[in-house]
């Protein structure tokens, strides 16, 4: 799934804000996984797409910010309905804990980041 920034929201205060150093108006990106909740839809976006200077953060983003460019999904998300919420991401990334592994920098979890952020990579 690809979509577009239409416009930038700030996590912080759900404000539209004109900038913001992680995304930009106008450009495309690459959906890593889908959250939804009774109230919200939020995207995981990589960031930094343009450098290689930092690891990727993935940032959670409101999908009011977009619009797809690309509806095809990335083979390998499965969808999992847990407590209200619903998920669309690989299987490995829906485990208690595992985005907290991958910012503590966990081995085992950035490397199955980057093992499945290069699968959806290729088949957006």
């Amino acid at each position: 799934m690809i979509v577009r920034c239409i416009q930038i929201i700030s996590p912080a205060t759900g404000e539209v804000v004109t900038d913001h150093p992680s995304i930009r108006v106008g450009a495309e990106y690459p959906v890593l996984e889908v959250l939804t909740t009774a109230n919200r839809v939020l995207l995981r976006i990589p960031e930094l797409l343009d450098t290689t200077e930092y690891r990727n953060s993935p940032g959670l983003w409101d999908a009011a910010m977009f619009t797809v460019v690309s509806s095809r999904m990335p083979s390998c998300w499965v969808a999992e309905l847990e407590d209200g919420r619903l998920t669309l991401a690989p299987r490995e990334w829906q485990r208690a804990g595992f985005w907290d592994d991958y910012f503590d920098d966990v081995p085992a979890a950035v490397d199955e980041y980057d093992r499945l952020r290069a699968a959806i990579l290729a088949d957006s």
